[in-house]
């Protein structure tokens, strides 16, 4: 990247302008997206900004944002200025896109791909029918709230559409539609060009108090990312030091839960670590099998006999973990490796069983950088909440033993992962 001017503002403009392709939105709280909003309409460039994230991220900027009353339309829906398109994301990641490793990521950019998916950011205190993570309440960017027409939301109105099985009324369904969970997001962003990642949360809770718990969805994904080297840093808030408490959360962290959920992505890498070998002997039998065909092939022509040795002949790889441990496996600690190994895949289904924690894995996330964001400020005399907060990990991460590192963001920090 050249900068081409001394003002550190006008550098600001022309990376917004020709460099900045997507905005990936976690989740549409003001203190998320009110920078974006207010800029929308500059600096100027030749093309609408793209903005990404869950179609009800989308559909809450439609209806309470970009609605010509809090903001103008300046997107390209709905007779807008065409500033902003937008872009609604497939939660999991799309199996039509991609291929190989990259199978199911979005190329937002040139050379990056995403991959979203839903994680919980607490409860809404009002209990009505509402957008969340119930399933009964989930129907894309459809927003139920907007459908109901009783003040309090309650489902039967005649002047409310949408599904129709959405407003039948029975005492199950609205037990199950009396609690709402806030929907944020986490994002895998991969490098095309050496599978190299990173994992981006957004407003997080966690699973132990979560009444909607996602978090380990999140870590059965990344665990073979880390297993192989490839996924360098994951990026999650924690916004209050241990003092906060529970009831007090508000669908945050603190670092007594940054280290209950590091432990549990630290058993699924474990778990991921030791299916790496099967892997390995997987691959090893493959090539034998085609070795097998080629050489079938060329036997066969001479007695007659066409038919190859198909690789789908040769017995699979068990499931389940190894008896060989992942720190055996030759390369598996360097967290430098760029190239995915061949034929794995980083979605392999890691454990469909709910994971028991066991902080005994020591060093599970060696070479890997756990970075802090979104501490909130006291404001008061005294220590600053970010070094409270790193002072707590790093004590704790003496106990649990997990090997990876601890960085507490800074405005304006960069990272060479």
């Amino acid at each position: 990247m050249e900068i081409h001017s001394a003002s550190a503002a006008t550098n600001a403009g022309s990376v917004t302008r020709h460099l900045i392709d997507t905005f990936l939105i976690t989740h549409p709280h003001l203190d998320h997206i009110s920078g974006f909003i207010i800029n929308t309409a500059g600096p100027p460039g030749a093309r609408p900004k793209r903005l990404a994230g869950l179609p009800s991220t989308i559909s809450a900027f439609k209806q309470h944002i970009f609605n010509n009353v809090i903001w103008p339309n300046l997107s390209d829906e709905n007779n807008g200025a065409g500033l902003v398109t937008y872009m609604r994301l497939v939660e999991g990641g799309s199996p039509a896109l991609g291929e190989g490793d990259g199978k199911g990521y979005l190329e937002i950019s040139d050379g990056l791909g995403v991959k979203l998916f839903s994680v919980s950011h607490g409860h809404c205190i009002e209990r009505h029918p509402h957008r969340g993570s119930s399933a009964s309440s989930r129907y894309g960017s459809f927003d139920i709230s907007a459908a109901a027409a009783s003040p309090r939301g309650a489902p039967g109105s005649t002047a409310a559409s949408g599904p129709p099985s959405l407003f039948r009324s029975s005492a199950a369904s609205q037990e199950k539609e009396s609690i709402c969970v806030y929907d944020s997001s986490a994002y895998f962003i991969r490098d095309n060009a050496t599978g190299r990642e990173v994992l981006m949360f957004g407003d997080v809770e966690p699973d132990s108090v979560s009444l909607s718990p996602r978090n380990l969805g999140i870590w059965q994904a990344a665990a073979p990312r880390i297993a192989n080297g490839n996924l360098a840093a994951i990026f999650i808030e924690c916004s209050y030091d241990n003092s906060q408490t529970d009831d007090r959360l508000f669908g945050h962290l603190t670092p007594r839960y940054v280290i209950q959920e590091m432990e549990a992505l630290a058993t699924t890498v474990e778990i991921a670590r030791q299916a790496l070998p099967n892997l390995e002997s997987t691959k090893k039998r493959k090539r034998e099998a085609r070795e097998a065909s080629n050489g079938a092939n060329g036997a066969g022509a001479a007695q007659g006999d066409d038919r190859p040795v198909s690789p789908k002949s040769t017995r699979p790889a068990k499931k389940g973990p190894s008896s060989t441990s992942g720190a055996e496996h030759s390369g598996i600690d360097t967290p430098h490796l760029a190239t995915p190994t061949e034929e794995m895949s980083l979605d392999f289904e890691v454990s469909a069983a709910p994971i028991v924690q066991d902080p005994q894995f020591t060093n599970a996330l060696r070479g890997l950088k756990v970075v802090i964001i979104h501490v909130k400020e006291k404001l008061v005399d005294g220590d600053a909440p970010r070094d409270t907060i790193l002072a707590q990990l790093q004590e704790a991460e003496k106990e649990a033993q997990l090997g990876c590192e601890f960085i507490v963001s800074s405005s304006g920090q960069s990272f060479l992962l």
